[in-house]
């Protein structure tokens, strides 16, 4: 696999991560789940998949920068 592959494959990942927490951003705006240390733990795992998704593509432009 070359540098291509491997940035376009993480560019793909980060993409899906950030399409997972937007869908799960809009399930929790209109789900009925009160303010909880639920809700709370879920709101953490969104922000947390936000991080990696952000990680990851500026690992991609690294690749790409130096590629």
């Amino acid at each position: 696999m070359n540098k291509m592959d491997i940035d376009d494959r993480i560019g793909m990942i980060a993409n899906q991560l950030d399409s997972i927490a937007d869908l799960i951003s809009f399930n929790l705006t209109i789900s009925g789940i009160r303010k909880s240390d639920e809700l709370d733990r879920l709101y953490f795992l969104n922000d947390y998949i936000k991080q990696l998704t952000t990680d990851l593509k500026n690992i991609s432009d690294d690749i790409s920068e130096k590629g």
